[in-house]
């Protein structure tokens, strides 16, 4: 027999039971993937360590040009894959008519993206001391890698809308690890940065493989294209080219700028060193890809709606603060870890967790606004970012370190203002439509 308390209190029980059920799966993945960057981070500190700083110049270079190509070849298509993704995901059949169609498009992106970067990665690489044979070896290794990053960026939604956080984690931990114990042997051979890099691009394809497989098992990869996925993603391509394109491009602005104006190959080492250290972010990162920015795709409740984006993004900023905090109060402890080459970076390091504080918050609320696709006005990015770099360059002296850190903290502010207005219209927009609807 029920009884009457138990009866009143059931009602809230489902969402008290969800708000559970969701701290368990944050609680289970953060933990693992703290694991998971752990074992990335070092894998980062021994090259760091291993190298000189011209090698270590080299790989920064080479892998940072690598992320670029991967960010250019996805214009609005992630975008597509969540949003379209979210309303799909349980049928296996329609799932994979939406994948084939995300793996053709960024393929194709891909193709443009290589003819567009790679003259820029050769010279980026050859002014900074590689030798021919040695550029067109670093060159190699970052399109083999980009061409298993083409299908891991689209084949990793399958998971992450259908919240496996499980195989998320296999692939990511299998990855990394490998990664780890492969380039902890060559220490003992010879390590440099054509070897490092051609080992990223053969963890890259073993962690492809796996998703493969994983994905074939859930969903119809044989699957035809659908027509309707492609001529919406190709809408999102359309409105969020210009967009996305500066964006990437601002992403790596700081290697880019310390590549062109540095007089030596230190001063890029020392930026991608203190990038390192930047990884403590990529938790959050993972965390906002493959659980916050899903659930929050698939939310239809108002007031829960809200509920995660508060908690979401004022998680973010409460740890940013206090990496930030510890940045500025032990300087020499996160320095330490990079080794005695990097020890007098103390004010460097400041700025640089500034701006990846500044960067991983934009880039939250942006997740969480693509997600929705609470894109309209996101063009505003371009000339209000254009309009700040251009007043900061009469200041700013691009051949040092401390310069190129300035200009990036700068440069993340008007992305973080305006992806708040963005939520904000996004938000007031739901409310409006659902009012329409009711009236």
């Amino acid at each position: 027999m029920i009884s009457p308390e138990a009866t009143t209190a059931s009602p809230a029980q489902p969402s008290a039971r969800r708000a559970l059920n969701f701290a368990q799966l944050v609680g289970r993945f953060a933990s693992v993937q703290m694991a998971v960057q752990l074992v990335g981070f070092a894998s980062g500190i021994l090259l760091v360590r291993t190298m000189n700083e011209r090698e270590y110049g080299l790989f920064t270079i080479a892998n940072t040009m690598q992320g670029t190509l991967n960010v250019l070849a996805d214009i609005g298509i992630s975008i597509g894959m969540v949003s379209i993704g979210g309303r799909v995901w349980q049928d296996d059949r329609r799932f994979g008519e939406l994948v084939s169609t995300g793996l053709r498009l960024r393929r194709t992106l891909g193709a443009f993206s290589v003819l567009a970067i790679t003259p820029l990665l050769y010279f980026m690489l050859t002014k900074n001391g590689a030798s021919l044979a040695y550029t067109l070896l670093l060159i190699g290794a970052v399109l083999a890698g980009l061409f298993a990053q083409l299908s891991l960026g689209i084949l990793e939604v399958v998971p992450r809308l259908r919240a496996d956080v499980r195989q998320i984690q296999i692939v990511d931990f299998s990855g990394s690890f490998a990664r780890l114990i492969v380039l902890a042997g060559l220490t003992f051979i010879f390590l440099n940065a054509g070897a490092a890099a051609l080992v990223g691009a053969a963890t890259l394809f073993f962690q492809y493989l796996l998703m493969r497989r994983y994905a074939a098992s859930v969903i119809d990869l044989q699957a035809p294209g659908n027509r309707e996925d492609r001529r919406a993603m190709i809408g999102f391509i359309r409105n969020q080219a210009p967009n996305a394109i500066f964006f990437c491009l601002q992403g790596q602005i700081t290697i880019l700028l310390i590549s062109f104006f540095a007089k030596s190959a230190g001063a890029v080492a020392e930026v991608g060193a203190l990038g390192r250290l930047a990884m403590i972010f990529t938790v959050l990162g993972s965390l906002m890809a493959n659980i916050f920015a899903p659930a929050f795709a698939r939310c239809q409740e108002k007031n829960r709606l809200r509920l995660l984006y508060a908690g979401i993004v004022g998680g973010v900023v409460v740890f940013g603060l206090c990496v930030i905090a510890g940045a500025w109060l032990l300087p020499n402890e996160f320095l330490f870890i990079l080794g005695n080459r990097y020890s007098h970076l103390q004010f460097e390091l400041l700025l640089m967790v500034g701006g990846a504080t500044l960067n991983m918050i934009a880039s939250t609320l942006w997740a969480l606004n693509a997600s929705r696709a609470w894109i309209t006005g996101s063009w505003l990015y371009i000339p209000l970012t254009v309009a700040t770099q251009l007043a900061l360059i009469p200041f700013v002296d691009f051949s040092t370190v401390t310069g190129v850190l300035v200009f990036n903290l700068a440069s993340a502010v008007p992305s973080l203002l305006l992806n708040i207005g963005l939520s904000f219209h996004g938000f007031r927009f739901q409310e409006e439509a659902r009012a329409h609807v009711v009236a």
